[in-house]
């Protein structure tokens, strides 16, 4: 049978109960109007008598009627539709056309997810942590040399701009003045013994700092000194950037004894512990020395083009590494045969390098006042680039 045949069969059913529907009523008796007076006299009735009239059922007819009349209507437009599909579909279309132009997405600003400077900060502490770099601690000053002390946590950083040596908290970041007016200060390092001994350079002197309560003293003067380093046994290697050269410095008496000259713009000093040291150049150098102290004997581990390398710290494995504050990168050196990689970019005017050999962290210092920690583990991958900025 085809959906023609069903629906015109629905539809003649429909017709068939509507005219016995309208037959009934009609021909009733008592199917007329009936008077309010004949209305209220039933409705006095007990509800549990049989009525004597039948008005009730004359009403359910009365709306009997017009129902079969909707289903006839409704066959008749199924008909319609079975005939002609594209009807449907064109009524969904216009249907779908009719929703759709009244929904317009508005997205305004107040929408739009907020995130406030703290939490902005947060993210990026969170980001940087799991990329093995954090962001310690700002406001150094003019930060070109640093040095660590990991027994107590504690970073000293020289603040050449505000004469400053501040100390900073390794864990927190919070940073406090340890000592002041201490001229133009540029690098510092410890003797594990409370005392600190930094370089200032525009006096050309060479300064002992009580860490316990702030004070100092000139240990000899005459070095115009960028670098100092200490090798544990009471001598100071400090690097004179106006003379190029390696001086050691009795720290006892204050006596200096050149090591080795002709090292234009030296900087920063860095010892192995074995009888060597590490020299970088500032301003216009692009080169890392290694000097023998017990006779001066001197060679280029390697040259970095473009760069300027002022500090070096060593791992202790046959590598250093070299801040570079022109390309704002810091480098891996291998001593033996001068190769060289960039390891981390974004650093600012790199200056201070220290490592923690013990507790595998890099702690760099810049000229914008910031002290950087990056896990040695995170540089140590061959090609791996990190990008703290």
């Amino acid at each position: 049978m085809s959906f023609k045949n069903v629906f015109d069969s629905s539809g003649d059913e429909a017709d068939s109960a509507k005219q016995a529907a309208e037959a009934l009523n009609k021909n009733t008796p008592g199917t007329g109007d009936v008077s309010e007076e004949v209305r209220n006299l039933e409705s006095k009735r007990d509800p549990w008598l049989v009525r004597q009239t039948a008005h009730g059922a004359f009403d359910v007819m009365g709306f009997l009627d017009p129902l079969f009349q909707k289903v006839h209507e409704v066959s008749a437009d199924q008909r319609r539709v079975s005939e002609d599909p594209k009807s449907t579909s064109d009524m969904a279309s216009s249907a779908k056309d009719k929703a759709f132009e009244s929904v317009q997405v508005k997205i305004s600003d107040e929408d739009l997810p907020y995130i406030s400077e703290e939490q902005q900060k947060k993210l990026k502490e969170a980001r940087d942590k799991a990329m093995g770099f954090l962001l310690l601690t700002t406001e150094l000053g003019k930060v070109e040399g640093l040095a660590l002390d990991p027994s107590h946590n504690t970073a000293y950083i020289a603040d050449r701009s505000g004469q400053k040596l501040y100390a900073v908290d390794l864990a927190n970041g919070a940073k406090r003045v340890v000592a002041s007016s201490l001229g133009d200060i540029n690098d510092v390092a410890l003797d594990g013994n409370g005392t600190a001994y930094v370089t200032d350079w525009s006096s050309a002197r060479l300064l002992a700092v009580d860490l316990s309560n702030g004070s100092s003293r000139v240990v000899t003067d005459g070095l115009y000194g960028y670098g100092v380093a200490l090798d544990g046994t009471g001598k100071a290697y400090v690097a004179d950037w106006s003379n190029g050269q390696l001086v050691a410095v009795d720290l006892a008496r204050g006596r200096k004894d050149v090591v080795v000259g002709d090292l234009v713009h030296a900087s920063g000093v860095a010892l192995d512990g074995n009888g060597k040291a590490y020299i970088g150049q500032k301003d216009g150098g692009e080169h890392l020395y290694e000097v023998v102290l017990a006779d001066g004997t001197k060679r280029e581990v390697t040259t970095l083009p473009g760069a300027t390398t002022p500090r070096a710290t060593l791992d202790g494995a046959g590598h250093a590494y070299v801040s570079d504050p022109t390309g704002q990168r810091l480098y891996e050196v291998n001593l033996a045969d001068g190769a060289q990689r960039v390891v981390v970019t974004g650093l600012g005017t790199a200056h201070g390098v220290k490592l923690d050999s013990g507790g595998g962290q890099l702690y760099v210092s810049n000229q914008a006042g910031q002290l950087w920690r990056i896990a040695q583990h995170a540089v140590q991958g061959l090609g791996q680039v990190k990008v703290v900025a």
